[in-house]
């Protein structure tokens, strides 16, 4: 297994059908903010976690920037898909987003994850700790 395909972002790590975005946004466990990205999450049945990204063309007008954001968004995940634990992933751009650095947004993609992680670190502990054990 060559390491491209640790981080390859194949079908199986993105979310595909509008029934896997409902999934997340009726089921939504866990919510980040950062200063330019809202982050829903649920917990996943699927062997790994996957991402969906929705860019609406009211957040963010022009299509290159839609394309920059999804592929940074992407990418981050991608890296960091080893750390991110059994979660369906959706990931929204906010207002003023264009204007944004890669490097900001990276940082703010990173800091997401690193919420994710300790969230989910948190709810399984709050799962384990419960009375009839």
């Amino acid at each position: 297994m060559g390491v491209m395909s640790i981080y390859s972002f194949g079908t199986e790590l993105r979310l595909r059908c509008a029934a896997d975005y409902k999934g997340v946004f009726d089921g939504a466990l866990f919510k980040v903010h950062q200063p330019h990205f809202l982050f829903l999450a649920k917990i996943t049945e699927q062997p790994n976690s996957r991402l969906g990204l929705v860019v609406a063309k009211k957040k963010v007008r022009r299509a290159h920037e839609r394309n920059r954001i999804k592929r940074l968004a992407r990418e981050s995940f991608r890296l960091n898909q080893q750390q991110i634990e059994m979660l369906d992933i959706v990931v929204m751009p906010k207002m003023g987003i264009e204007s944004v650095s890669n490097e900001e947004l990276h940082q703010q993609l990173q800091s997401a994850w690193l919420k994710f992680q300790r969230l989910v670190k948190k709810h399984h502990k709050i799962a384990i700790s419960s009375p009839n054990n």
